[in-house]
């Protein structure tokens, strides 16, 4: 970064110069199916600053480079960034939902009941957890490889403990779309919002629909600190100072217990319910009215009766459809999770420019697939690791939780009506799938289960080296 561009936010055509600075599996996923999310705690900031200088040189060491078998990142709770010695003017400076992090806020994003904080494993959300690492590789040999070698410079540091440990690793949907399956039975990730000045691949239907129906990237300040988004010039102004914040991004974590058995079997009901049959296809067509997606990744809006597994492998039409001309939901429900995810052109109650709610998705499953047709669980913690990437978490993360997922007035539906999918759903729940026999679902399960949760800063590699010098 020179010199001339340290005090004004950065623009698209300066991303490439700086993709060096910028931690992997931010703007561009890192495709190695075995995952390992590592929390820590710091004794003191000198422990902290001593492990983090070891650790530093092994964040980004991509293995083209330095023939490892893994890729190591870290970012810092609040309370992370207090111990290691961030200074108050720093400290100050970032927004108000990171400084109380993921269990202050817990109200806000409706995480309330079973989901509720004090049911978190692992002391999650609480002042003990000062750090995630996450590791990506390609083997369980390797994760292990990548752990012995943290765990000794923890030993000769001394002063850092491990509170707890999440492993992933992703399933391979039998499509072969994305690089990932998903435990409900979908095929995922299909698309993820492509970043102006990226030269990775995106196609219709990722970005923003423009008046002329194309579709174009959006602003990298959107997902990174320190640069132009589609505000305009300024981008996020916080952290301070600019050194800090550039090339750094917040990240969500969240642990996502599926109850997969439950699903299933509510399938079964909901299908006699919505269409008077229990039939295989039946059951498939509620699990896509709940999701927004046939299994095989074909969205209901360009084949709302059927699954097009054609559609689903073609990358340009896949996701290239706004919802126009289906403002009743006929073709797909107002409040299916893909819509509420992102409304696109659907015409909402409050005025909201969607462009300004993307996030950026990494999540990665963990636990094992449950076979096909079990419809009792196991008692196999399974789910997933989602990690959600934005610039700022109350306007992005946290505005999809409580505005899109937890309610239905901003798309026109009963106040009852929340995410089919991943809301505390229970007695008084509903769904409305317009177009079905019954064109009701009511007193939905719940099919997720919060477990836990982090909001990170995650620095540029700059500032990283900042943070172990004490230089903010």
């Amino acid at each position: 970064m020179s010199s001339s561009t340290a005090t004004r936010s950065l623009t698209s055509a300066d991303l490439h110069q700086n993709l060096h600075d910028i931690q992997d599996n931010i703007v561009a996923p890192i495709f190695m199916r075995y995952g390992r999310h590592v929390f820590f705690r710091f004794a003191d900031g000198e422990k902290g600053r001593a492990w983090l200088r070891r650790l530093s040189g092994r964040v980004n060491a991509r293995q083209q480079e330095h023939g490892r078998r893994y890729t190591i990142n870290i970012g810092f709770t609040f309370q992370g960034l207090k111990t290691l010695g961030l200074s108050q003017r720093s400290l100050a400076s970032f927004p108000e939902a990171f400084r109380v992090g993921m269990r202050g806020r817990a109200s806000v994003i409706g995480d309330v009941g079973r989901n509720a904080p004090e049911h978190w494993e692992g002391g999650m959300g609480g002042p003990d957890i000062h750090a995630m690492g996450w590791i990506r590789t390609d083997s369980d040999a390797g994760r292990e490889e990548a752990m012995q070698v943290i765990r000794a410079e923890m030993d000769d540091v001394g002063g850092i403990e491990i509170r707890f440990v999440q492993d992933t690793m992703a399933l391979a949907h039998e499509s072969g779309i994305g690089s990932e399956g998903e435990h409900f039975g979908f095929a995922d990730p299909i698309s993820q919002p492509p970043i102006e000045g990226m030269d990775t691949p995106s196609y219709p239907g990722d970005g923003v629909l423009e008046d002329d129906g194309t579709w174009r990237a959006l602003k990298p300040g959107e997902f990174l600190l320190g640069y132009e988004d589609e505000a305009g010039m300024q981008g996020t102004t916080v952290p301070e100072p600019f050194e800090l914040r550039v090339n750094g991004t917040f990240l969500v974590f969240r642990k996502l217990q599926q109850d997969v058995a439950g699903f299933r079997r509510y399938l079964a009901t909901a299908a006699k319910s919505l269409y008077g049959s229990e039939a295989t296809n039946d059951q498939e067509r509620v699990a896509a009215k709940m999701m927004g997606r046939w299994p095989s990744g074909c969205p209901l809006d360009l084949s709302p009766d059927q699954d097009d597994p054609a559609i689903a492998a073609d990358p340009h039409r896949r996701n290239n459809f706004s919802y126009e001309g289906d403002d009743q939901g006929l073709r797909c429900p107002l409040g299916s999770h893909l819509r509420r995810s992102n409304p696109r052109a659907t015409p909402l109650k409050r005025a909201t420019a969607v462009r300004r709610h993307r996030l950026l998705r990494r999540g990665v499953e963990y636990g094992p697939h449950l076979a096909d047709g079990v419809l009792e669980d196991d008692g196999i913690d399974r789910g997933l690791a989602a990690l959600f990437i934005q610039a700022d978490i109350e306007r992005q993360f946290e505005f999809v939780q409580y505005e899109w997922m937890k309610g239905g007035e901003f798309i026109g539906l009963d106040p009852n009506e929340q995410d089919p999918i991943n809301a505390e759903n229970g007695d008084g729940s509903q769904m409305s799938v317009p177009g079905a026999k019954r064109p009701f679902l009511f007193d939905l399960p719940s099919f997720v289960n919060v477990k836990g949760g982090e909001y990170l800063f995650v620095p540029g590699l700059r500032a990283l080296q900042g943070l172990i010098e004490q230089r903010f």
